[in-house]
């Protein structure tokens, strides 16, 4: 996949008398959650939206020692730099004394109507909605949506701010889900799920997408979804958000939000110690694109909580000067971040004028690393560099921000246009600072984010009869890829019997594995999505070197496999020492060294002799690859990636060995020196 140049930089590279350009970005998109406001009002159930007019509106449901006479409260903050807002909360009317603490509480944003739900615990059961339509200013209520069967209690309640009230209740031997929708004036029937009942409840949240709703709750330990589709009142099983086999790790209170297409799943773990003797709450923080595959996600330790944490982005506040921030509520203390914005010049530094060197590499199963000296020269960087261990005062420089890379050449005649392309976006491991009497400079190294690929695992992932393309969406959304390409192929679609993500282990380790299984191979591109390839010996090349070969070596080895040997799962209810097995061979290579030389591979995720024999065929593929080893330095190129199919023509004798190959890039290591005029790729390059 070859990145796209335009004519001007084509013809740029093709000349001889070619300009090096380059542009080179700091960009601190980094969320330091930091204290912002601190109300210490009482844990409690909570909720959160943001209104048309951009005001935040809150809803609690006060606790006090008898569970049925609480009340429901709202808040409105319109400057969230004013502490007086985060404190004042106003009683509902009708609620005052009358409402279960327990059962939670909802609060949505339905195409400018406000809504908050609370179970009424005093004088029924009831099911109650207070309503705004002026952005959460005054509220009328309470009007009763349904009561529960027999007048049971809820155990969690969401609204995915689309007419809608979703919520848990008690039946017999545990909790059943329920909703109801408002139409034409009114509620509708109770609609209840036809899953299994779940033994517990400990909260529920809801998203409306793609015409489906996707709900997350609870059961005290487990984190769950299932789905329910308004036309024909469908229901059916979702995924395993966080699977749990004993009560050790408590996980409540579930919240969600939706933000520059990412969903942010917030909800409460704790363990009481009964078990494990560490004692704890906090709220962990978890996303997806698609309400499917999550990551692991992060956690917030100094925001604990029993009864519920919302995130929610707040762009723009309608009065105060905040800006753009990113928000985590608890009831007693208020946290925040900025969001990314480039006209902040404590996020965005542009260092292109500065570099003096940098080599950038990139190769198969590695992060990509970026290595950059900028001249800091009267130490001009020394006060954008964040302080390490700091709590505030961010500044650009600093530990796992974006630097962004685009090289190029300068176009036009005569060539004074610096035209660029994207080639990385890596991220900062370390900051040197390098000093000598006549020297002062600022040395950086960078990774691209596929090292979160080399985090650990914090609990285990079990997964029966998914698809290879399932899982492998899975683990990358785990390690927190939520754009991956794949294949379209076949081999995608086939299903693996059992695969474990164990706790522990890195996410790389799983990916590496299932990559494993049909011979894919991955890297991260510029734009920080996931490529997932499977190769074929018919894959085009994309560019073309001749004149341009500044160094080449052609070579090539007999040490490798020409029969190919594949084990599976042996087939169940067989004979002892029955096999699922198949074989390849290479009868031209075995002719041509006049050896046998056997590749014997076990793969238990294989169940068939068609997948075994899918899998010889690659391995097979591969070590046709391996046997062809050539290096080339050529000038510098942004439009190679990885695994691009590219041709070599060597001039002929006197001068050149003659020789031409189609070949695949392996790996490339890219070289820019002001100083010394350097602008050059090294690609190391084996067999299509």
């Amino acid at each position: 996949m070859v990145r796209s140049l335009n004519p001007a930089l084509t013809t740029a590279l093709d000349s001889s008398a070619r300009v090096p350009a380059l542009m080179l970005t700091v960009e601190d998109r980094v969320l330091h959650y930091e204290l912002y406001q601190s109300p210490a009002n009482a844990d409690a159930w909570n909720d959160a939206c943001l209104a048309n007019d951009n005001s935040l509106v809150r809803v609690q449901v006060t606790r006090g020692s008898f569970g049925f006479t609480s009340n429901f409260q709202v808040q409105r903050v319109t400057d969230p730099t004013q502490a007086a807002q985060w404190s004042g909360w106003t009683t509902l009317p009708g609620s005052a004394g009358l409402i279960f603490q327990d059962g939670s509480c909802a609060l949505a944003n339905s195409a400018g109507t406000l809504r908050a739900f609370a179970q009424r615990g005093t004088g029924g059961n009831d099911l109650w909605v207070w309503t705004s339509t002026d952005n959460g200013v005054t509220w009328t209520g309470p009007a009763t949506v349904l009561t529960p069967p027999g007048g049971a209690l809820l155990k969690g309640i969401g609204s995915a701010g689309n007419n809608d009230v979703f919520f848990l209740y008690d039946v017999l031997g545990g909790e059943a889900m329920g909703c109801s929708f408002f139409a034409s004036g009114s509620w509708s029937a109770l609609a209840t799920w036809s899953l299994p009942t779940i033994t517990n409840g400990a909260g529920v949240a809801v998203a409306f997408a793609n015409a489906l709703y996707t709900i997350v709750y609870s059961n005290g330990y487990i984190l769950s979804s299932c789905d329910f589709n308004p036309s024909g009142g469908v229901w059916s099983a979702g995924t395993v958000i966080a699977a749990s086999n004993s009560n050790t790790i408590g996980r409540i209170s579930p919240r969600l939000s939706l933000a520059s297409g990412l969903y942010t799943l917030v909800c409460i773990e704790y363990d009481t110690g009964s078990l494990t003797g560490s004692v704890y709450n906090y709220s962990r923080l978890r996303q997806t694109s698609d309400l499917q595959h999550w990551s692991d996600g992060r956690i917030l330790h100094e925001i604990p909580s029993i009864y519920g944490v919302i995130a929610l982005n707040w762009p723009t506040p309608p009065i105060g000067n905040a800006g753009a921030r990113a928000y985590v509520l608890s009831l007693g203390s208020v946290y925040s971040a900025s969001l990314f914005q480039t006209t902040n010049p404590a996020q965005y530094l542009d260092v292109s004028a500065s570099v003096l060197s940098y080599t950038r590499e990139d190769q198969p199963g590695k992060p990509a690393r970026l290595d950059v000296v900028l001249d800091n020269a009267q130490g001009r960087y020394n006060a954008l560099v964040t302080a390490v261990n700091t709590t505030s005062n961010y500044q650009p420089l600093g530990l796992n921000a974006a630097l962004v890379l685009s090289e190029g050449y300068r176009t036009g005649t005569p060539p004074l246009t610096p035209t660029v392309v994207k080639v990385g976006t890596y991220h900062l491991t370390q900051i040197q600072f390098l000093r000598a009497p006549t020297a002062n400079y600022l040395h950086l190294i960078a990774l691209d984010l596929s090292r979160n690929l080399d985090l650990v695992a914090r609990y285990q992932q079990s997964y029966t009869n998914a698809t290879l393309s399932y899982l492998m969406t899975d683990v990358a959304a785990h390690a927190g890829f939520f754009s991956i390409v794949l294949p379209t192929t076949s081999q995608m679609t086939q299903n693996v019997p059992a695969f474990v993500l164990p706790a522990g282990t890195t996410y790389r380790h799983a990916l590496n594995e299932l990559c494993a299984t049909y011979d894919l191979v991955y890297f991260l591109d510029q734009d920080e999505v996931l490529q997932v390839r499977e190769l074929a010996s018919g894959d085009p090349s994309v560019w073309t070197y001749q004149p341009e070969i500044e160094a080449v070596s052609f070579g090539e080895t007999d040490l490798r496999a020409n029969h190919v040997i594949v084990s599976g799962k042996p087939p169940a209810g067989s004979q002892p020492f029955a096999l699922t097995t198949a074989e390849v061979f290479d009868e031209v290579q075995m002719r041509l060294v006049g050896l046998e030389h056997v590749l014997h591979h076990v793969d238990p995720k294989l169940s068939t002799v068609s997948q075994c024999a899918q899998k010889a065929s690659f391995l097979l593929a591969q070590e046709v690859r391996r046997q062809i080893t050539h290096s080339v330095t050529v000038p510098l190129n942004p439009a190679l990636q990885l695994f691009d199919g590219l041709t070599l023509l060597d001039s002929t004798a006197p001068t050149g060995s003659g020789q031409n190959a189609q070949c695949r890039l392996l790996s490339l290591h890219a070289h820019y020196d002001a100083q010394h005029g350097l602008a050059d790729l090294r690609l190391t390059l084996e067999g299509v």
